[in-house]
């Protein structure tokens, strides 16, 4: 959720890309990165990936993105690891995001695994009992032969109205900015509420910087205790696989 950093006297936002292995969620970033370089507080950070690239904790980029009333925000801009595999990261990741963007393969292989994907980040939300958190869906790689049109994939999804469903090609940059500038409207909004409620003392007054949150994250691994929520997540999740 939405920080308050006392030493930089900023608001802190957390955006997650969420969705399956492969959907575009690490172009995304990169793609956010090289659209506001100047903006950006250095580069795409992944903390561990596989020999072939894949995510394995979360990518990270932050941004300075103007001001929520007259505090200056900066968002971290996080993607999370698709494999159900690690289902428990996913979960940690989306715990604490302000918004979501569910970024889908809009390609017709990828249809079974963005149902997937819903099935868990709707069941997460559930589970975290944070079902008023913003969700969007980026229908991404619309650039490809065959791509299924929006308003299919929101269909196939079982998308409820009023979830934006946006057309994106990451990879050549279309799509890019107008989701995440839509997520961080949402974002800012709900932080908006807070402080007018309460004032930044409404806020958490704690920020991790991306090396402190992969080193909480693996000391948490090492702990071996699991949320008991996740379990029926990923047994929802899997109960759709098998339907597909």
């Amino acid at each position: 959720m939405a920080c308050f950093d006392p030493e930089r006297r900023e608001v802190v936002l957390r955006i997650v890309y969420d969705g399956p292995a492969t959907a575009g969620k690490t172009a995304n970033l990169r793609a956010l990165h090289a659209a506001a370089t100047s903006r950006a507080l250095g580069g795409v950070v992944v903390p561990a990936e596989t020999a072939t690239g894949r995510t394995l904790y979360f990518d990270w980029l932050e941004l300075l993105t103007g001001v929520v009333d007259t505090w200056p925000v900066r968002c971290q801009v996080l993607s999370v690891p698709g494999q159900l595999a690690f289902a428990e990261r996913r979960f940690r990741l989306l715990r604490e995001a302000d918004a979501v963007v569910l970024v889908c393969d809009s390609t017709p292989a990828g249809g079974r695994p963005a149902k997937t994907a819903w099935t868990f980040l709707s069941s997460s939300l559930r589970a975290l009992q944070i079902t008023e958190t913003p969700v969007l869906v980026q229908a991404n790689k619309q650039d490809r032969e065959g791509a299924v049109p929006v308003s299919e994939l929101r269909a196939l999804l079982g998308v409820r109205e009023g979830v934006p469903v946006i057309p994106a090609a990451a990879t050549a940059q279309e799509g890019v900015l107008e989701t995440f500038l839509r997520a961080l409207r949402e974002a800012r909004e709900r932080v908006r509420g807070i402080l007018r409620g309460g004032g930044t003392g409404a806020l958490p007054q704690v920020t991790l910087t991306a090396e402190q949150l992969y080193r909480a994250m693996l000391s948490d691994e090492e702990s071996g205790v699991e949320d008991p929520a996740l379990a029926g997540v990923v047994e929802t999740a899997l109960d759709e696989v098998d339907r597909g």
